[in-house]
């Protein structure tokens, strides 16, 4: 009688352990769950945010356009949620703040933008001389030639240095006829603007071509862990050496024992781990191997 209660009583203890051991399973998959559909509808939320801010944006240049103000210079800081106006001279500001400020409030209120400030910067020289003039209708015209022939900005990375000349690099070339549109460019710069440019035309390495597909990712990474941990404080990464480090700057203390632990460095890291695996999903990028690095106040590592 005793043998088979003491195996019953055994036998009971190794249920309640299974039975616990789903229950913790099941748990952690709800959690998991959960966290990636809070994730999805917030990484939306912040995507509808910066179409909202580029609608804004655009919508006042075109206002100041049509107000005779093309010379003024604007840019809308997200964190600080700040329009800051750039002018040319201190009397152009009095003359025109109300008119200026008129046009941003009425068109943030008309797109429903609130919470923002309006800030002004005084450049004494901010006219463009005439060769900055120019090199903008470079740019322009090699960007429509590109985009004429199947390129958009995704595509490639243009830069204009005139020392060097107009270097493009494209993710394939194969989409061009590389020497018919360095020619093209080059004939149409030139007789646009007088400017005598070499063109080169040439692939992207795959470094930067892999720098370019995990951008959408590294933005991710600082808008999301931003909105959601108050302890960021900054975001870095690094592809060399490898595995790619993506390293995440804290205001947490490194704790004094080494039997303590951070909590809040596990939620960061499980946090980021989750936001990379969903973009990674959503842009189809090859996955490769990394590493998430929380660093603490100090910028010393706490895992």
């Amino acid at each position: 009688m005793k043998k088979t209660l003491i195996g019953f009583i055994t036998a009971t203890i190794i249920t309640a352990i299974v039975i616990t051991t789903n229950l913790d399973k099941s748990k952690s998959a709800h959690s998991e769950e959960k966290l990636e559909m809070a994730l999805v509808k917030s990484m939306k939320e912040t995507k509808r945010e910066y179409e909202r801010i580029n609608e804004v944006l655009r919508k006042i240049s075109q206002e100041f356009n049509k107000n005779g103000f093309d010379q003024i210079g604007f840019g809308f800081t997200h964190d600080d949620r700040v329009f800051t106006i750039q002018a040319k001279d201190k009397d152009f500001i009095e003359r025109n703040k109300s008119t200026i400020e008129n046009i941003v409030l009425n068109i943030a209120k008309e797109t429903d933008f609130n919470n923002f400030k309006v800030d002004y910067i005084i450049l004494d020289s901010y006219e463009l001389n005439e060769e900055e003039g120019k090199l903008n209708e470079v740019l322009k015209i090699t960007s429509d030639l590109l985009k004429a022939n199947g390129y958009d900005k995704t595509n490639y990375s243009l830069t204009i240095d005139p020392g060097k000349g107009i270097i493009i690099e494209v993710t394939n070339r194969e989409l061009i006829n590389k020497n018919e549109l360095e020619k093209l460019i080059a004939n149409s710069v030139f007789s646009n603007t007088s400017m005598n440019f070499k063109v080169f035309i040439t692939e992207k390495s795959k470094s930067k071509i892999k720098d370019q597909e995990w951008q959408p990712v590294f933005s991710a990474i600082r808008d999301e862990t931003k909105k959601e941990f108050k302890e960021y404080s900054g975001f870095a990464y690094s592809f060399h050496p490898e595995p790619l480090q993506i390293i995440i700057k804290t205001d947490l203390e490194k704790p004094k024992g080494f039997w303590q632990s951070n909590k809040k460095v596990k939620q960061l890291m499980y946090y980021v781990d989750k936001i990379i695996e969903l973009k990674r999903e959503e842009l189809s990028i090859e996955e490769i191997p990394y590493e998430i690095i929380i660093r603490d106040k100090n910028n010393k590592k706490l895992n």
